[in-house]
Parts: structure tokens; C-alpha cells; sequence
């Protein structure tokens, strides 16, 4: 005890830490946890005090995400907690999916200095909006749109405009399609992802893109054509899918440079160890079913985020990984399975 305050440990150097501002969301989408368990979701916004007590970590931290399992601009405090991470001297960031965003609130996110932000779609044309119910691809389309304009009006370079594509087997038919409407878009940067977390037997059937070896190498081929043909449109297109042939990679979460902070303020290495849902819950992992991981190392509501990173158990776990001995939680998490640009 004495020589912790002798020799106090210092916070981490961290190449993010992902805040969960809000559980909240207004849309219904049919692969997201809060539509599986919507009837035992905790719905709630993480508190302007609590989020102040992560500012001594920022200053060792490249970006900041302000985003989880609900939608970021929700939250009735988003301008204030993007100006106290921009006040600590970090990139920020978040994901949303496009419906509370006008044109005022486009401006002010220019002027404010958000860095990076993302929208979600899961597919090119009006099957996105049956899958991501409660949003409207034409909606997102024009926020994009509207970004470029206000950018262009005050010679802004930020934010960066992203998208989080979520590429479903039942979609694989949009695939060569992807860069061209991605060109249209002209946005900075777009990764297209295979569902990693499959909360029922549909969903997991969605997940894998290739069910055996010719459709392995066929995936493989198409991938790799259709990045081609990204790079001949000056697309920025990455692929993050779940391998086809289901080998073990490494966690594709960064967890030994990252964090993750719940809407309730405890602090987890992922954000799939932290779903807000009462209960317990169930994924499928190769035809089984599968507790859902509740895991936890704090809560900066209590204690500081360097206390609880440098804290046995979380030490542990974070080296278990580096050595390759997942740990048991982490053995059915297709997170492990995912192959980055084929």
C-alpha cells in the first residue's frame, strides 16, 4: 500500500478508449442486442460527472469513441462531452446512424472539431432499411451529403466521414456493386464487416460468407476483385469478415491498447462483455448456444481508469491473450475469427 503511493501507477498509452454515451436507440435492427433484448434492455445515458472522471486518461490517449451499443447523439449532453475530450487534446470520434443529425447539428460538429464520424448501413439500396428498421439509407445519404457541403463551405478538412458497412450472406449479391456506390458517397474510408456476434440461428447462418472450400475460394476471389476494382475508384475499401474456414486468428479488438466504458461506467476489455441487458443472455457459436459473457474489471464511477487497467485480474487477462491462451470467455467469440483484407 505504501509503495502504490510512493510509486503510483501511471495511465496507460492508449490507441482508444470506446465510451458508451448512450444505450438508447431509435431504431430497431435485426442483428443488434438491443432488438434481441429489447424487453430486458437497460436503456440509459451515461452521466456528464462520471465521463469527467476518465479526463486524466485522455491525455495518454490517441482517440476518443463516443459510441456503443445505442445511438451516440441520443445523449442530451453529446456537444459537452465532445468539447471535454477535444479539450484534452484528443481525436474523437463516433458511429451513428444518421437520424438525429440536421443541418445546424452538422455545423456545429465541424466547429466543435469531431475528427471521424461513421454511419452504419447494411446494404446500397432500401434493403438496409429493412434491416436496420427505424433508419432510412436515403437519410443517411443526405447527412453525408450535407457533411461534404458544410465542410466545403468553411475549407474543412474534419470530420472524416466513414462507413461501417455490415455485409450480410443473404447480401453477397451487392458485393461488386459496393465501390461504385461507395465512389458516389465520397467518403473517406469504408469497412465492410461480417456479423461477429450471432444472437440467433438466422443470424449465424448470416455471419459465415462461405460454408465450404469451393465457396471459400470463390469469397476469396470476389473479395479481392472488389477491392480491386475500390482501388481503381480511389475508394478507401477495407474488409474485416469472419475467416471462411473459421481458423483462429487473433482477438480483432486491440484490447491491450484499448478500452471499452459501459453506459453505467465499468470499464471492459470489448464491447461484446458488455451488453446492457438484464439476465441471462445467449449467442450461437458454431451451431451451440452459448452464454453471453458479462465481464468487468470496474467501474470509473468508484475508482480511476489506471487503477482498475493495472489491476491484477486485468493484467492477467490482458496477458493471456498476448501468449495466445485465450481465455475461456473468449473461445467462442468469432472476434478471434476475423481476417482483415483478404
Amino acid at each position: 500500500m505504501i509503495l502504490s503511493r510512493l510509486f503510483p501507477k501511471s495511465y496507460p498509452a492508449l490507441d482508444w478508449v470506446q465510451i458508451e454515451i448512450s444505450s438508447h436507440c431509435n431504431a430497431a435492427c435485426i442483428y443488434c442486442p438491443h432488438t434481441e433484448y429489447r424487453r430486458t434492455w437497460r436503456h440509459r445515458h451515461l452521466p456528464q460527472e462520471i465521463f469527467k472522471r476518465l479526463i486524466p486518461a485522455f491525455a495518454n490517449t490517441t482517440l476518443i469513441y463516443l459510441q456503443g451499443w445505442g445511438e451516440p447523439f441520443l445523449h442530451p449532453d453529446f456537444f459537452d462531452l465532445l468539447r471535454i475530450a477535444k479539450n484534452a487534446g484528443c481525436m474523437v470520434g463516433t458511429t451513428t446512424n444518421a437520424t438525429q443529425l440536421n443541418k445546424e447539428q452538422v455545423s456545429r460538429l465541424i466547429e466543435e472539431g469531431l475528427d471521424v464520424i461513421g454511419f452504419s448501413l447494411a446494404g446500397i439500396d432500401e434493403k438496409n432499411d429493412r434491416i436496420r428498421e427505424g433508419t432510412c439509407i436515403m437519410q443517411t445519404l443526405d447527412c453525408i451529403e450535407m457533411f461534404h457541403r458544410e465542410k466545403s463551405k468553411r475549407g474543412a478538412t474534419n470530420p472524416k466521414l466513414h462507413i461501417a458497412y455490415m455485409l450480410f450472406r443473404s447480401g453477397l449479391q451487392d458485393l461488386e456493386k459496393i465501390p461504385s456506390f461507395l465512389a458516389r458517397t465520397g467518403v473517406d474510408q469504408t469497412v465492410v464487416s461480417s456479423l461477429s456476434l450471432a444472437l440467433n440461428p438466422n443470424l449465424e447462418a448470416e455471419s459465415i460468407l462461405a460454408a465450404s472450400e469451393d465457396e471459400v475460394q470463390e469469397l476469396k476471389h470476389r473479395l479481392c476483385e472488389t477491392k480491386a476494382q475500390a482501388g481503381k475508384l480511389a475508394v478507401d475499401l477495407h474488409f474485416h469478415t469472419v475467416s471462411p474456414q473459421m481458423e483462429f486468428i487473433k482477438c480483432g479488438e486491440n484490447i491491450n491498447r484499448s478500452v471499452v466504458v459501459g453506459s453505467d461506467g465499468c470499464v471492459s476489455p470489448c464491447v461484446f462483455t458488455q451488453i446492457p441487458a438484464r439476465g441471462e443472455n445467449f449467442y450461437f457459436f458454431r451451431g451451440r448456444k452459448v452464454a453471453q459473457p458479462d465481464l468487468s474489471f470496474g467501474n470509473i464511477e468508484f475508482d480511476s481508469l489506471n487503477n482498475i487497467w493495472n489491476q491484477k485480474a486485468y493484467r492477467q487477462f490482458l496477458r493471456a491473450h498476448r501468449r495466445g491462451q485465450k481465455p475461456e470467455i473468449c473461445k467462442t467469440c468469432l472476434k478471434g475469427y476475423i481476417a482483415t483484407d483478404f
